[in-house]
């Protein structure tokens, strides 16, 4: 009974190494979302729902098509919509003929529930081999994230084009493959190393690079194609870029749990208690405080990402330009749909880093 989920970036890694681990065989890899997918998912979706749940649905869609009868997302109670995408996601598959088997995995719900919707999608695994998979799961999630990193500051810097591409389609099948984490952890304390020595970068250009965090709803913030590769458009500018999101907030319970270390997003919810004092979902409380964060960092700017109708990323969008200007940090909003076209897109980027630059050399002149 072949299991497939949604595309989401790179972390699609994550969702098969999570499968593996629970013994699973009969994975069907999601295909990298289309203008076809998204053109599935609109034409049966509600019309105002948000960006991702059209996405989604259009890559279930093309996945029950080729045939997959077991589909896995994300659900449960949450500060989002995305919580309960899959009970409507399955009465509008059901609708159009599907038969299927769907398995919400309850992200944000005690920890015992979690546990018995990863045993039921599992191979027959024990309470403590689901366990086992979930935490080698968000060890090499972190490593999956540290490659996202990398890439995203030697893309930008690389003097041969594509050199870190490759680097990072090989270091991230490796991840996924390494079996044990004595050997996983050896192999995360080489990832730095192979960046910098496989990758010969412009040191002139390194000087005075602009560097601009990428924030946002999740899902916008993470996926390429619906973002329409805001962090390779902006490493080819010659910008350095990085994730302000991170899916292993919500999955390092390692991290979670441990009373010594705040994690980035801990921290911007403390840093945004002044202006947003309470969670009203998406990430609307961690984008407010990474403008501050960010700022403390030297960083030189934020792109704020949303999906369009997306309330919580409204109120951010409101919010931003106060605290922005409070902190003289520049921040670029922009919202995301089906029909958001790519040249518009691209300039108004291209207008932002100009906008930066000048700034910068203000500063330094």
């Amino acid at each position: 009974m072949p299991f497939t989920y949604p595309h989401f970036g790179s972390l699609t890694y994550v969702f098969e190494i999570l499968l593996t681990e629970l013994g699973r065989t009969d994975i069907m890899l999601p295909k990298e979302p289309s203008r076809k997918t998204s053109e599935l998912g609109s034409r049966y979706s509600p019309e105002f729902v948000c960006t991702p749940f059209k996405l989604t649905l259009g890559t279930f869609i093309e996945m029950l098509e080729l045939g997959a009868d077991q589909l896995g997302i994300g659900g449960g109670n949450m500060y989002c919509r995305f919580g309960l995408y899959w009970p409507v996601q399955r009465l509008i598959l059901e609708d159009l003929g599907y038969d299927f088997e769907f398995y919400p995995i309850p992200i944000f719900d005690k920890p015992l529930n979690l546990v018995k919707s990863l045993q039921a999608v599992g191979n027959n695994c024990t309470v403590w081999e689901t366990i086992k998979a979930f935490r080698t799961t968000w060890i090499k999630t972190r490593y999956i994230e540290l490659v996202d990193e990398l890439h995203f500051k030697y893309r930008a810097l690389e003097l041969e084009p594509n050199q870190a591409d490759r680097l990072v389609k090989k270091l991230h099948r490796e991840i996924v493959e390494i079996k044990g984490l004595g050997n996983l952890r050896r192999l995360g304390k080489q990832i730095p190393e192979k960046f910098e020595n496989t990758i010969e970068i412009d040191k002139e250009k390194r000087k005075n690079a602009i560097r601009i965090g990428v924030c946002g709803e999740i899902y916008v913030a993470l996926e390429p194609v619906l973002n329409l590769d805001v962090h390779r458009k902006l490493n080819d500018l010659g910008v350095i870029t990085t994730n302000c999101v991170s899916f292993g907030m919500l999955i390092d319970f390692g991290r979670k749990i441990n009373p010594f270390i705040r994690l980035p997003y801990q921290k911007a919810r403390k840093a945004a208690k002044p202006y947003i004092g309470q969670r009203c979902g998406g990430e609307t409380q961690e984008n407010i405080g990474d403008i501050i964060l960010y700022k403390k960092k030297n960083w030189d700017g934020l792109v704020h990402l949303y999906p369009f109708t997306c309330m919580p990323e409204i109120i951010t969008r409101s919010i931003a330009p106060e605290v922005s200007k409070k902190y003289d940090m520049p921040f670029l909003s922009l919202v995301i749909d089906e029909h958001t076209g790519e040249t518009g897109y691209l300039t108004r980027l291209e207008a932002f880093v100009d906008l930066l630059r000048r700034k910068k050399e203000k500063m330094i002149g």
